[in-house]
């Protein structure tokens, strides 16, 4: 999740405006989003959002975002196409103002010239960001990686990073994602090579799978496939979303009798098909978990079929993604993963590559973005080594506040800040007490007791009846009929003019359920009395 915010003077940008998928203990949510309190005090302020490309993580909250914020968006032709879609998606379109900058060109404001420089990344048409300010000249680097092989004919333009360097660079900021990883990245080009080995020997179908916004990839596998005379069909509605974008801006060349729909596989020769389709992390409901379940309605997997996953596995996804390959395997495929296969390059600079970047830039001051703290300290570290004062190379977390001017950079404080958790269509209205219920009954279940009572003398009509979710199976009669018992022996005791007090009835029936779950089972679940006056 990126959020920048650069302020001068009466103006503010924001570089890129992303989401974050919930951890693994935010049972219920759909996505995260930064909360952007500060900013909405400060939004006449606001001069617009500069994306330095089309990740979720960089552009996936600007649905939730501007329609409170209301300034235009600034990126290159790929990146405002798909933010054009995911407005639609939510019908904010109309009302954004969505403006293409391409690689080499600016924009300006009164304190700010902000130079849009190409990097390659795994999604094409990333940029570098040259922000010239009145307190020096500010480089972000994007997600980027160095690579000359690149699908697209993109290159990362390290002559330009050269000559901002012996211009003066007073502050660089820099992607740390691979900054543990040394060398240089694996190219495209090697990529190609081992799928082209791949294709050529597979004998069933080939079954591809990959993150959908990797479309240089995509272009790769099209290509290849059709010379090896197989047609493609695709999967998966973020996949074809994609595809769609990128084709209807001229960016993916695919010619119509090498697409097929997906619906015409199971009728073709297997070595004549190829499939690319979503799934690489092991998602449950994504075409490729669909047929390893043998749930694909269109085709099944059958011996003889090659599985490529062509994507790095996600931390905190491993687990699923490995059942997922047990299943295929098991359906008789051949399954194609690193460190088996050389499938998958990353999009991210490794550490010889970051050297590179700051011996070209030699900035006067570092502070590194984009990766877990570990990976910020080793980068401010690298940075030291390569010749930035120590005291000028800052790791920054979220919500802190950091100056530059002609003394240097300091820290100012920090700001609130925080996350916003989206659940369907609740925006920010899911807290941590909610999210504490959630684990609770996750773990330990719920008890509901429901009874009707006379709203008039007090007389018991109804129950009470013990209900209960995630505790016990139902099946279980023993203990649920000495649970009704405890809690129908507690309700009598209550004098009947006193069980008109319904705050009073439920604390009992509460305690007294509380306490024999908790002898018998060892469990606390959540106890809900229900009073129904009758």
């Amino acid at each position: 999740m990126n959020l920048l915010a650069l302020e001068y003077g009466e103006e503010i940008f924001i570089i890129d405006c992303g989401l974050m998928f919930p951890e693994p203990y935010m049972l219920g949510v759909d996505l995260v989003i930064p909360d952007i309190s500060v900013l909405l005090a400060e939004k006449d302020r606001i001069q617009g959002i500069i994306l330095t490309h089309g990740h979720e993580d960089h552009i996936g909250a600007l649905p939730f975002i501007l329609p409170r914020l209301k300034v235009p968006v600034y990126g290159t032709e790929l990146t405002i196409a798909m933010v054009r879609r995911r407005l639609e998606e939510h019908q904010l379109l109309a009302d954004c103002d969505l403006r293409v900058i391409m690689p080499g060109e600016s924009i300006s404001g009164h304190n700010f010239v902000i130079e849009f420089i190409p990097v390659v990344h795994s999604i094409p048409q990333g940029v570098a960001l040259a922000i010239t300010t009145p307190a020096g000249l500010v480089l972000h680097s994007g997600d980027f990686k160095i690579d000359y092989s690149s699908p697209g004919g993109e290159e990362t333009d390290l002559a330009r990073f050269a000559q901002l360097g012996r211009e003066g660079v007073a502050l660089l900021l820099a992607d740390s994602t691979n900054v543990e990883r040394d060398g240089f990245s694996a190219s495209e080009a090697e990529v190609k090579k081992a799928f082209r080995a791949l294709f050529g020997a597979a004998r069933g179908r080939v079954i591809v799978t990959l993150f959908s916004s990797n479309l240089n990839r995509v272009q790769e596998i099209i290509s290849l496939a059709a010379e090896n005379g197989r047609k493609v069909a695709i999967l998966g509605r973020s996949l074809l979303s994609n595809i769609d974008i990128a084709r209807g801006i001229g960016m993916l060349k695919v010619s119509e009798d090498t697409l097929i729909d997906i619906e015409a596989v199971g009728d073709l020769v297997p070595e004549t098909v190829l499939v690319i389709t979503t799934g690489s992390q092991g998602e449950p409901f994504s075409g490729l978990s669909l047929m390893a379940s043998d749930n694909c309605k269109w085709f099944k997997i059958a011996p003889g079929d090659t599985v490529i996953f062509s994507s790095r596995f996600i931390p905190g996804n491993e687990k699923a993604i490995s059942n997922l390959i047990n299943r295929l395997f098991r359906q008789g495929a051949l399954v194609c993963y690193s460190p088996l296969a050389f499938t998958h390059a990353s999009g991210h600079a490794f550490r010889d590559e970051l050297i590179l970047l700051q011996r070209l830039v030699k900035p006067r001051h570092f502070i590194p973005v984009h990766g877990e703290y570990r990976h910020l300290d080793l980068h401010a570290r690298l940075a030291v080594a390569q010749g930035v004062a120590p005291d000028r190379a800052l790791v920054i977390t979220d919500g802190e506040l950091v100056e530059l001017d002609e003394r240097g950079l300091r820290r100012l404080g920090r700001i609130e800040h925080g996350k916003v958790l989206v659940d369907g269509k609740g925006v920010g209205e899911i807290d941590s007490a909610t999210l504490h219920d959630r684990r609770h009954l996750s773990q330990n279940g719920m008890v509901l007791i429901a009874v009707g009572i006379n709203e008039v003398n007090g007389e018991v009509v109804y129950g009470p009846e013990v209900i209960t979710r995630g505790l016990i199976a139902d099946e279980n009669e023993i203990i649920l009929d000495e649970l009704s018992r405890v809690v129908t022996a507690a309700l009598q005791q209550i004098p009947p003019v006193e069980r008109l007090d319904w705050i009073e009835v439920k604390a009992v029936l509460r305690r007294a359920a509380k306490k024999y779950i908790r002898a018998t089972l060892d469990k606390k679940p959540i106890i809900l009395p229900v009073i129904i006056e009758l």
